[in-house]
């Protein structure tokens, strides 16, 4: 079972994916309420299946803006949406813009202005490792590993997006918590970044990022 059809079986009466109730449950006193599950999970965002540029994070953030956001159901069916795999980043959103902003304007700087967050949201796909928001990530790294759905997010970049680094077909870039992932070395493939800015993106990354770009004729 691929990544697409696992979060196929996320129930219509629950955003926790069913695999994660049991655990979710005995793990409660470690989230210590950390856990923000009013908003629809988001084990990745834009379209994973056919992107040039895969950033891997720890998990979605919380903040005022996308707590606004998800009050109206249109923008709900949005983010469920994005559980196809095939959607566009939805950069549009109140509390998403901001945030995929800055990396397209990091990593896509050379395309104008004018079409730069279009271009970007076709070709970069987010995945997390816990698909559940939280303010604050660092109190939920003891646990970052016991979801299922987090073993599912595992094994597609085992399976998946390694490989693909690897031949070639997508510029696999590993963010913030690569510890957690599992994924702290290239693996060989000039293919897949390490980044280790804690904010942003290093120079190198940019670099690497600009000649993928320009290799897969972007404009």
């Amino acid at each position: 079972m691929d990544i697409f059809q696992y979060w196929l079986n996320l129930g219509s009466d629950s955003y926790k994916h069913p695999d994660d109730l049991v655990v979710l449950e005995e793990l409660k006193e470690h989230t210590k309420k950390e856990l923000n599950f009013e908003f629809p999970p988001g084990p990745y965002w834009g379209p994973l299946k056919k992107a040039k540029i895969v950033l891997c994070y720890a998990n979605p953030s919380v903040n005022s803006p996308s707590l606004e956001t998800i009050k109206d159901e249109s923008n709900i069916n949005t983010l469920i949406e994005q559980l196809k795999g095939t959607e566009k980043y939805p950069y549009k959103l109140n509390g998403w813009y901001k945030w995929f902003s800055q990396k397209a304007n990091s990593l896509f700087s050379e395309i104008n202005d004018a079409q730069r967050l279009e271009k970007a949201s076709a070709h970069i796909a987010v995945i997390n490792l816990i698909p559940y928001a939280s303010e604050n990530m660092k109190n939920l790294e003891s646990i970052a590993n016991c979801l299922p759905s987090a073993w599912a997010a595992q094994r597609y970049l085992r399976e998946n997006l390694i490989p693909k680094a690897q031949r070639w077909e997508i510029l696999l870039i590993m963010c913030r918590s690569s510890h957690l992932w599992g994924l702290k070395s290239p693996h060989g493939s000039p293919n897949i970044l390490i980044n280790n800015a804690r904010n942003g993106f290093t120079g190198s990354v940019k670099k690497a990022a600009k000649k993928w770009i320009t290799f897969q004729k972007i404009t």
